[in-house]
């Protein structure tokens, strides 16, 4: 890939590519908006998911939210009664 200064565009150079597998890279990345829109919608969801089961914890009591933690951790193999 090399930039020459042959007429203005976005800018003062114009790039020419040399490298067919990376104009291809660079066509297929230009391509690929909506797939990556599509995973950030999902993670933007995801998100909000979180969000509102971290609000909802927040609003049980201590004794069933420590119930509800050592269930999971029991659950999860990591918690051991003393």
């Amino acid at each position: 890939m090399s930039t020459c200064l042959t007429r203005p565009a976005f800018g003062a150079e114009v790039m020419t590519m040399m490298d067919q597998a990376e104009l291809d890279r660079l066509l297929a990345v230009a391509g690929s908006e909506t797939e990556a829109l599509a995973a950030l919608v999902g993670c933007v969801d995801r998100l909000n998911q979180v969000h509102a089961a971290r609000a909802a914890l927040a609003r049980l009591d201590a004794p069933s939210l420590r119930a509800a933690i050592e269930a999971r951790r029991a659950a999860l193999g990591k918690w051991r009664p003393r």
